[in-house]
């Protein structure tokens, strides 16, 4: 079996950011951030009742939405 091997950048890309991280970045609340990653669009990832998004998932959307 092979292992798998990744780059720091690719490493970095797959990193993972929580609620609070989101409303910091966004600048609003956490309820606010919660809302927001309960969205159909947001690409949201469950990690038991954890919400999480992946860095470079959450720049794509991000920059591609406009209210």
């Amino acid at each position: 079996m092979s292992e798998l091997a990744l780059t720091p950048k690719e490493i970095n890309l797959m990193k993972f950011i929580g609620t609070k991280e989101v409303a910091a970045l966004m600048g609003c609340s956490i309820p606010v951030a919660r809302q927001i990653m309960r969205r159909k669009d947001f690409p949201l990832v469950k990690c038991g009742k954890n919400l999480k998004v992946m860095t470079a998932k959450f720049v794509e959307w991000a920059s591609t939405r406009r209210i």
